[in-house]
C-alpha cells in the first residue's frame, strides 16, 4: 500500500521601509524570510484545536496576531529566539504597538501591517537605529482579561494571559534581524509581516 504524505509548512516573511511625507526613502527597504519561533509553532498548534468539545466548545487559546515591536539588537534568526535582544520603546511607555491592518494576498496567506508614525520610536527626538523586529500573538486586552473575548486561555492562564506592551521581554512568534535603519522624526516606518501556509 502506498502512503501519501503532505508536508504543511508556515513561511514567515517581513518587509519594511521608511517614508518621508509619504514617499519611499531610497535604500530603506528591508525584507526576507525570518524565523517562526517555537512559541509561534506552539501557539499555532493550539489555535487549530478545541480544548473541549460539547455544549459549550472551549478553545485552547484565544490569541491572534496582535502586536509588532522593533529593537536595536541582533541575534541569529532561529526557532529558539524568545524575544528581541534590545527592544526599543515605540511610545513613552510601550514597546509593542497593535497591528493596524490584516489582509489576505492569497487564500493561504495573511499579511499584517503597522506604520510607526514620525513621533513613534523616536520619542526623544533622537535618531534610533532599528535592526530587529518581532511579531506577537495575544488575546484582546481591552477589558483587562475579564471578558469572554480575552479571558480564556488555559494553556497560558494565569501568568501570561495578556502580554504587557510596556515590557520588552514578551515572547514573540516570529523574528527578523536586518541591516540597520536610522529612524528619525522625519520618517515613518512601515512594517509588513506575511504568513504563508503551504
Amino acid at each position: 500500500m502506498t502512503q501519501l504524505r503532505e508536508n504543511i509548512f508556515v513561511e514567515a516573511n517581513m518587509w519594511l521601509c521608511m517614508r518621508e511625507r509619504g514617499k519611499l526613502v531610497p535604500g530603506s527597504i528591508r525584507d526576507g524570510h525570518n524565523a517562526f519561533t517555537v512559541t509561534g509553532k506552539n501557539w499555532l498548534s493550539k489555535l487549530v484545536a478545541w480544548s473541549t468539545v460539547g455544549p459549550t466548545d472551549i478553545p485552547f487559546t484565544n490569541r491572534r496576531v496582535r502586536w509588532i515591536g522593533v529593537g536595536s539588537g541582533s541575534q541569529l534568526e532561529a526557532p529558539t529566539v524568545s524575544s528581541l535582544v534590545t527592544p526599543v520603546l515605540a511610545t513613552a511607555t510601550d514597546y509593542l504597538r497593535p497591528i493596524q491592518m490584516s489582509e489576505y494576498p492569497t487564500s493561504t496567506s495573511v499579511r499584517f501591517t503597522r506604520e510607526f508614525g514620525t513621533s513613534e520610536i523616536t520619542i526623544a527626538q533622537v535618531p534610533v537605529m532599528i535592526t530587529e523586529a518581532g511579531l506577537y500573538a495575544d488575546v484582546q486586552p481591552a477589558n483587562g482579561g475579564g471578558s469572554e473575548d480575552s479571558s480564556y486561555d488555559p494553556i497560558n492562564l494565569p501568568s501570561a494571559t495578556i502580554l504587557d506592551p510596556t515590557k520588552g521581554t514578551n515572547a514573540l512568534i516570529a523574528y527578523k534581524a536586518f541591516d540597520g535603519l536610522s529612524k528619525t522624526v522625519d520618517f515613518t516606518l512601515e512594517l509588513r509581516w506575511e504568513l504563508r501556509f503551504g
